[in-house]
């Protein structure tokens, strides 16, 4: 009887790690910290080599990062998560590195749903953060915003991969005059 008892403690003991919840979902992306936000969103720093008679042409893209900034479902309301990583994003923001530069805020969604629905939803998600930014210290005269739905996938092979659901902060340069 005593054998059988204390077997029965070991195992329900054993199941606990599995029947509590953890204290993070699986899926859920760490917080991105303000320098390495504002590593990524730098501007590499060049020489200004212009040799007689040719031009150069910027082809490469803005510098930009995605962030996993969480909302409520089908809501451009923040999770409480969320401010986690926009206070991460306003620190970089505001760095001596990117202070003078302006942003282009981009929500994107997965491939579920409307197409034209995901597009202002993406919108209104990048407003939202907008919104968030500027009452915490970034000027507004720095930030766009777009919606881009799920046009610009991060796994276009697979289109409702939670990834996809995302924004994305993109550097347009200098703002000043």
């Amino acid at each position: 009887m005593n054998r059988t008892r204390n077997l029965l403690v070991v195992c329900l003991l054993s199941l606990l790690p599995t029947l509590s919840p953890a204290a993070d979902p699986p899926d859920a992306a760490p917080v991105m910290s303000g320098d390495a936000i504002a590593q990524a969103l730098r501007h590499p720093v060049t020489r200004g080599f212009t040799p007689r008679g040719l031009t150069r042409r910027d082809t490469e893209p803005a510098q930009s990062v995605n962030l996993n900034v969480p909302f409520a479902r089908n809501s451009s309301t923040l999770q409480p998560q969320a401010a986690a990583q926009l206070n991460e994003l306003r620190a970089a923001l505001t760095s001596p590195f990117l202070r003078k530069d302006r942003f282009v805020i981009a929500g994107h969604t997965d491939g579920k749903g409307d197409p034209r629905y995901n597009k202002l939803l993406s919108l209104r998600r990048a407003e939202t953060v907008k919104r968030f930014l500027v009452a915490n210290g970034v000027d507004a005269a720095r930030l766009q915003t777009a919606g881009f739905g799920a046009e610009q996938l991060l796994t276009p092979d697979d289109p409702e991969d939670p990834r996809n659901r995302r924004v994305e902060i993109r550097d347009l340069g200098d703002a000043s005059p």
